[in-house]
């Protein structure tokens, strides 16, 4: 009997060891920082950036995916073929991600700031949404679902100030995939330089 109980305390001596080992082993918040760094934060180099809690998470999208291209900060207005469209559109630094507002027929040159929406008495077709990339999918190279919020149901954004053609403002609500997933959107803030493409 006593080899048996010493062949017992033997291995669980060497269990309660082993646990223990692995249990107290050092994990590696250092190398979990620097793989955040830079996909969730602001560049600071850049001014301009969208930025809000997307299901508690905070994401900050201020790099323009092509410099060049106006389309991802400009005013669309045409008259001849009743074009009224905004585009604020940025990427997060590493360019995983991307956050789209679009402003639809928001004859914002005739509106009163600030300027709300949804609001009470809304133009023809007039409304905003926001498109993301799907967070479950940061690191993908390949994201084919997106997350969309509009005016129509359960999102909502406010411009502020749009001083020297840069527009700051707020919104906040929810987007969804076409298959139902959601993402809460909260203390949303922007503020982009917007290129007036006026064809009157």
């Amino acid at each position: 009997m006593s080899n048996r109980k010493a062949c017992l305390y033997a291995v669980l001596f060497f269990v309660v060891s082993a646990c223990s080992k692995k249990q107290f082993a050092p994990v590696p918040d250092e190398v979990t920082q620097k793989e955040i760094l830079g996909i969730y934060d602001c560049d600071p180099a850049i001014p301009e950036f969208i930025h809000g809690s997307f299901n508690n998470t905070t994401i900050c999208f201020n790099t323009i995916t092509n410099a060049s291209d106006t389309f991802n900060n400009a005013y669309y207005r045409d008259s001849s073929i009743h074009l009224d469209h905004i585009n604020l559109i940025r990427t997060n630094t590493k360019k995983t991600m991307s956050c789209q507002i679009h402003f639809v027929n928001p004859d914002l040159r005739h509106k009163t700031l600030p300027y709300m929406l949804p609001h009470a008495q809304p133009g023809y077709n007039e409304y905003a949404e926001m498109v993301i990339s799907d967070p479950d999918k940061l690191w993908a190279t390949d994201i084919t679902e997106d997350y969309v919020g509009s005016t129509y149901k359960g999102f909502s954004i406010t411009i502020t100030d749009t001083t020297g053609g840069y527009l700051s403002g707020t919104f906040r609500g929810e987007a969804s995939t076409r298959h139902g997933k959601k993402v809460e959107i909260e203390n949303g803030t922007f503020y982009v330089h917007v290129i007036d493409v006026n064809k009157n």
